[in-house]
C-alpha cells in the first residue's frame, strides 16, 4: 500500500480556521442524539459496539492524500477466504459535521453479516463543498477496488450506504455511475467508481424542490452551505447535486428507509424511486414508524435498519452464476 504524504501544520491549521468561520452546524454525534431523544422514545439506548468474534477489524486506514488532509476508511471483514461484497458506509452529519466511527457499530454488524463493512471519511465544510465531498467518496470506491484482492473483496460488487447527508451521497454515487463529471482528481483512475447497489438512509434526492428552496431562503442551512450559497445564484449546482436527475440505465438499484420526521424536508424520493422503476431498475423505499431523523444510529430503530439494509444488499448483490 503506497504511502499517503501528510499535509503540514500550516495547511492544517488553515482548513481548521476556514471550518471556524464557515460551519455553523452543531456536532453531530450519537451522544447528541441520545441526548436530543432522551425520554422521548421508549427503549432509546446505545448500540453495543463489540466487535463481532467472525468480524477482523482493520481501522485509520489512509485512502487519500488531499492537498490540506488525509482522508481515512476502516475495514471489517468477515473471517474466511472467500471474495465477499463490500460496503462503503458514508457518515451523515449536514455535509459539514460527524465522523465515519459513528458507523462502526453497523458497519461490525453488517461484517458479521457477509460484507466487507468500510465507514469512509471524506471533506466537509467548507472544504468539501459540493462536488468535493463526491470526488472524495468516488476515489475510495476505486481503492476499493485496487485493494479488492488485499481485503477479500470481490470488486465486481461494491455497494454505498449512508443516512441523511450521507445519505444523499451513496443515493448520489449510485445514480451517477459513469458520470465523468463527478469522477474528480483522485488517484486509481485505471479501477471504476461504479457501485452495484444503494441504500438511501433519509438523505436528500432532489435539492430543487420548491420546499427546499422556501426554507433555505428563509434561514441559510446545510444544503446552501455544501452547495455554495442560495438557489437564485447557484441553480445550476443545486441541480447537479441532486441524485434524481442523474438516473439512467447505468445507476444502481437503491433501497430508500425513511423516517416519519417532518424535518428535514426530503422530497424526490418516491420520484427517484419512481424513474427507476420505469428503467427496470429495483427501487424500493420502506417507511419506519415512529421514527426521528437520526433513528438509524440507536435502539430501538437500529436492528430493523440493519436488517433492512442487509436483506436488499444480499439480494442485489449476489454472485452471479
Amino acid at each position: 500500500m503506497k504511502h499517503l504524504k501528510r499535509p503540514s501544520i500550516a495547511a492544517t491549521a488553515l482548513l481548521a480556521a476556514l471550518c471556524v468561520h464557515s460551519v455553523s452546524a452543531a456536532p453531530f454525534t450519537t451522544d447528541r442524539v441520545l441526548e436530543k431523544l432522551a425520554g422521548k422514545y421508549p427503549g432509546l439506548a446505545r448500540v453495543d459496539d463489540t466487535l463481532p468474534a467472525n468480524v477482523l477489524a482493520r481501522e485509520n486506514i489512509d485512502y487519500l492524500a488531499r492537498e490540506s488532509e488525509i482522508l481515512q476508511l476502516d475495514i471489517y471483514q468477515p473471517k474466511g477466504n472467500g471474495l465477499f461484497p463490500a460496503v462503503l458506509i458514508i457518515h451523515g452529519g449536514g455535509w459539514e459535521t460527524g465522523d465515519r466511527t459513528m458507523e462502526r457499530p453497523f458497519a461490525k454488524r453488517l461484517a458479521a453479516r457477509g460484507f466487507v463493512a468500510v465507514p469512509v471519511s471524506y471533506r466537509l465544510g467548507t472544504s468539501g463543498r459540493f462536488p468535493a465531498a463526491v470526488f472524495d467518496l468516488k476515489a475510495a470506491v476505486r481503492w476499493l477496488r485496487a485493494h479488492a484482492h488485499q481485503f477479500h473483496i470481490d470488486p465486481a460488487r461494491i455497494a454505498a450506504v449512508g443516512g441523511s447527508a450521507g445519505g444523499h451521497l451513496a443515493a448520489l454515487l449510485g445514480a451517477s455511475n459513469r458520470e465523468a463529471t463527478l469522477e474528480g482528481d483522485g488517484p486509481e483512475r485505471d479501477f471504476s467508481s461504479e457501485v452495484q447497489a444503494v441504500v438511501d438512509i433519509d438523505g436528500a434526492v432532489d435539492f430543487t424542490d420548491a420546499r427546499i428552496i422556501r426554507q433555505e431562503r428563509e434561514r441559510e442551512g446545510a444544503p446552501s452551505r455544501f452547495l455554495g450559497g442560495d438557489y437564485s445564484a447557484r441553480r445550476k449546482t443545486w441541480l447537479a447535486a441532486s441524485p434524481l436527475y442523474y438516473v439512467g440505465p447505468q445507476s444502481a438499484p437503491t433501497l430508500f428507509i425513511n423516517s416519519t420526521a417532518a424535518s428535514p424536508i426530503l422530497p424526490g424520493r418516491r420520484a427517484m424511486q419512481a424513474r427507476l422503476r420505469a428503467l427496470d431498475i429495483d427501487a424500493q423505499l420502506i417507511t419506519i414508524p415512529d421514527t426521528p431523523h437520526p433513528f438509524w444510529l440507536v435502539h430501538p430503530w437500529f436492528n430493523r435498519t440493519l436488517d433492512a439494509t442487509a436483506d436488499f444488499l444480499q439480494a442485489k448483490l449476489q454472485r452471479a452464476r
